[in-house]
């Protein structure tokens, strides 16, 4: 009998040390699923970014608003995952160089100062390319708009 219990313990404790391990690889996996892509957050950002300029000029600051709140949430989840690509810190890169700005873009807009405004934009631009510099990737160039709006969206304040 007490053979028995001891071989019974022997194989509940192995089998919870495969449990266990099993757990730990899907956390990890869980993880890993829920970290945002860099390069799909970057597209939404360029894309926000441009979208930006175009409200800009057209001093539409309730649009500005909706994406300058788009542009804090991407720029949010870098920064929440803590991102690492290639060994660059992008997460806190993103919390140091980007989100000051983009905070300083939004006071401009409440303030309703539409040269500061345009001011603190290109700031946030010079905060996207600094960062690409930093990482190894300086051909990554942002820049304000296209020459033609490549978009089917009319950028006009509405009354």
């Amino acid at each position: 009998m007490n053979k028995a219990l001891i071989a019974i313990t022997i194989f509940l404790v192995i089998l919870s040390g495969i449990l266990w391990v099993k757990v730990a690889n899907l956390e990890n996996q869980v993880e890993d699923l829920n970290k945002p892509s860099l390069y799909d957050t970057m597209t939404v950002m360029q894309t926000v970014v441009h979208k930006i300029a175009y409200a800009i000029d057209n001093e539409n600051s309730e649009l500005l608003d909706f994406y300058i709140h788009e542009l804090e949430e991407a720029a949010e989840d870098l920064i929440e995952a803590d991102l690492v690509y290639h060994d660059q810190p992008v997460g806190q890169l993103t919390a140091t160089m980007l989100e000051p700005t983009i905070e300083d873009l939004e006071d401009a807009v409440e303030a309703g100062d539409w040269d500061r405004v345009r001011d603190r934009n290109q700031v946030v631009l010079q905060a996207c390319n600094n960062c690409h510099v930093s990482t190894g990737y300086p051909s990554i160039v942002v820049k304000e708009r296209a020459e033609v709006n490549p978009y089917n969206q009319d950028f006009s304040k509405r009354d």
